[in-house]
């Protein structure tokens, strides 16, 4: 991780939760961009609708993500969740996922800004049903589930981020995290 202490900055991706759902908490993708511009960042750029803003900047990730949490709010009026994963941290984990028989549409990764507790992982198992399979990351910080049913009626897909408290977090899925893991590398 960058603490900001005068490493070299590391490009990361800042991975801002519950946004851009259902036409609800909108956030453009190009006014997002502007903004990290100027919070000083660079190498700015997005991946989809859902959040995910690549960039290169000199603070560490917990003073860059309260950074972006600020400015979003003055900026478009929304409270976000924000966490923050390095190119070789993504690729780490999707390196160890333990579920590759799994469609990569139907595999989530969660991020959370700090450990996953016991009671937490706890709240995951129970709410997983039938085949649904769920697993906290050698991380600590990260948990993958696997949806062979997909998400629209599981407990645990709606339930994942909540069960994750008192830390917070945000979701993607394989093919999601990969294309940014791949865009972080290049």
């Amino acid at each position: 991780m960058n603490s900001g202490t005068g490493q070299v900055p590391t490009r990361r991706v800042a991975l801002l939760r519950g946004i851009n759902l259902g036409g609800n908490r909108t956030i453009p993708m190009a006014g997002l961009r502007d903004l990290a511009g100027r919070l000083g960042w660079t190498d700015v750029a997005t991946h989809l609708q859902s959040g995910n803003l690549l960039f290169t900047a000199a603070a560490g990730d917990g003073e860059a993500a309260a950074q972006l949490v600020r400015a979003v709010r003055a900026e478009f009026g929304i409270d976000v969740d924000v966490v923050i994963r390095t190119g070789a941290q993504l690729r780490a984990l999707l390196d160890a996922h333990p579920y590759a028989d799994g469609d990569p549409s139907r595999v989530v990764v969660a991020c959370a800004d700090g450990p996953v507790g016991e009671l937490a992982a706890r709240r995951l198992s129970e709410l997983a049903s039938g085949r649904e399979r769920v697993q906290v990351a050698d991380t600590g910080t990260d948990v993958y589930a696997h949806f062979p049913e997909g998400q629209a009626a599981s407990k645990l897909a709606a339930g994942l981020l909540a069960a994750l408290r008192p830390v917070t977090g945000t979701a993607r899925n394989l093919r999601t995290m990969t294309r940014v893991a791949d865009l972080l590398e290049a």
